[in-house]
């Protein structure tokens, strides 16, 4: 049965542009998550958010990787990965050799507006990892909900990570906002969905997709160079 496309439901959408998958890694109390969402392929440019998934506890390395590997391979291992490094920045390795180039790192912090980044040696290669408070990083979507560019799809893992959202204590202090989780409470999905919208409206997004598919082509075999040929 065909799918009719309905702008305000992502689960409708042919596409995604690009495809993106935020993974949040979790601390000893909060579960790792998976996000898979984007920008609408037509205009209005909206911000959809199709499935949120909490990871198994308890996961770390590479039984981590693996654990997003297979939700990777229903998404056709055509999504961007957006992964927080900042509890473990040696897990940068394995989600390399896991997923190649597609990774961009991101280190959750105090301070940062998501712009600046270094080269964080990985393999024979490197990864970027961009740094930005968290705060800020929750206002972005603060912003987007409240523009009313963010379109979400039907489920209850969605349905419970908003409920995160909206369930966050905010607290004034001299240097800004500061949010809360309340005691009890978690706040993994709602960072994975802050995630993916900084990535979604981020001004590199053109050049991480680049990079990416770039490295998911098949390369072209270089020509044999006869040197028979070559004498006569």
């Amino acid at each position: 049965m065909t799918t009719i496309f309905n702008r305000d439901d992502p689960s409708s959408w042919p596409c995604f542009k690009p495809l993106i998958m935020a993974h949040d890694v979790g601390s000893r109390r909060d579960r790792s998550t998976a996000v898979i969402g984007g920008n609408s392929p037509l205009p209005p440019r909206f911000l959809g958010i199709l499935h949120s998934e909490e990871l198994p506890q308890g996961l770390y390395g590479s039984p981590r990787a693996n654990a997003l590997a297979a939700i990777d391979r229903r998404c056709n291992h055509n999504a961007l990965i957006v992964a927080d490094l900042s509890y473990d920045p040696t897990y940068a390795e394995v989600l390399y050799e896991t997923f190649g180039p597609r990774v961009i790192g991101l280190h959750i912090s105090s301070q940062g507006d998501g712009m600046t980044f270094v080269r964080r040696p990985v393999g024979n290669s490197a990864m970027l990892v961009y740094t930005i408070g968290r705060s800020y990083l929750l206002e972005l979507l603060h912003a987007e909900l409240q523009a009313n560019v963010v379109r979400i799809a039907k489920g209850e893992t969605n349905q419970r990570a908003y409920e995160q959202l909206v369930g966050l204590e905010v607290e004034m202090r001299e240097s800004g906002i500061v949010y809360k989780c309340s005691p009890g409470q978690h706040d993994d999905l709602a960072i994975s969905w802050a995630m993916l919208a900084w990535a979604a409206r981020h001004p590199h997004l053109e050049a991480w997709i680049r990079t990416g598919l770039e490295a998911r082509r098949p390369r072209r075999p270089r020509p044999k160079f006869d040197w028979r040929l070559a004498c006569t």
